[in-house]
């Protein structure tokens, strides 16, 4: 691996717990190096919703849209403390922001990679982990 570390943590969007079947709808990364945490959920629902027939849109787009904005509303010194208290544990940062079970959301194991900054770590996973199989991307 060349470039700065970071964690990283897909979520998942599961319909129906019944069957497991799920389909990828975020990622969030944080770095390893310095207190800092970046998050991308979907935006658009077409893939899933074609997996998922009976998806309520609404909810859903709106659930995403919170989750953005809880990511996004972390400050320095909220991420400064958290860092501080919990190291690069991306647990850590996912209990913080999102402490409540959601049954349909659920996160995948952590994972590790490099990349030369976050935000351009999150853009490639993104792409890579959330959209690679929507056909409006393809």
């Amino acid at each position: 691996m060349t470039g700065s570390p970071y964690v990283y943590t897909v979520l998942r969007y599961m319909h129906d717990r019944g069957t497991s079947e799920f389909l990828n709808a975020g990622v969030v990364v944080a770095s390893c190096d310095a207190p800092r945490i970046a998050a991308k959920f979907k935006t658009t629902c077409n893939r899933i919703q074609g997996a998922f027939p009976s998806l309520d849109t609404e909810v859903f787009l709106a659930r995403m849209k919170r989750l953005q904005e809880c990511f996004d509303g972390i400050d320095v010194a909220r991420c400064l403390e958290l860092h501080t208290r919990e190291g690069p544990s991306i647990a850590a940062w996912i209990r913080c922001v999102l402490p409540v079970e959601d049954r349909a959301l659920h996160w995948s194991p952590a994972g590790n990679c490099a990349g030369d900054s976050l935000l351009a770590t999150l853009q490639s996973l993104y792409e890579r982990c959330v959209i690679r199989h929507d056909k409006e991307y393809a």
